[in-house]
């Protein structure tokens, strides 16, 4: 038998489920696999319960979802959208491209207003993402 559950995700996570993942009323992860739940467990169940501003609630079906696994659902789709941003952006900005008409057009292709995000906070994201990939391209000299 299977159950509704529902968690938060951002405006933004959500046009990107309808538009890759094709989201209407409800998405089947009956048969995703997941390892041990990330974070601490009092904070797996604020998380779930509560919506902030910025969240909308999207239904998950499964036969049973343990409040772990719910977390672990919303912040992998939080985590997708951000890696497909940020793959987004770093793409354009190689080919020759502004990163802020990248942010744009990424907008522009998933729908997103500038009340779902604002340019800046996308820019900032992008700005962190770039420090982090430097970082990583640094070899030790020891």
């Amino acid at each position: 038998m299977m159950k509704a559950y529902e968690i938060p995700v951002t405006r933004p996570v959500l046009k990107m489920l309808r538009r890759d993942h094709g989201y209407s009323r409800h998405l089947n992860i009956n048969r995703w696999v997941f390892a041990k739940a990330i974070g601490h467990p009092s904070n797996w169940e604020r998380y779930i319960s509560t919506t902030k501003n910025n969240q909308v609630r999207i239904t998950l079906v499964c036969r049973y979802a343990s409040i772990g696994k719910l977390y672990t659902c919303a912040r992998l789709m939080e985590f997708e959208f951000d890696i497909k941003m940020m793959t987004y952006i770093q793409g354009a900005t190689e080919a020759g491209m502004a990163a802020a008409e990248a942010i744009r057009c990424f907008f522009e292709k998933y729908d997103i207003s500038e009340e779902d995000m604002k340019l800046e906070t996308a820019y900032k994201r992008w700005q962190r993402f770039q420090d982090k990939e430097y970082q990583r391209d640094l070899i030790p000299l020891w």
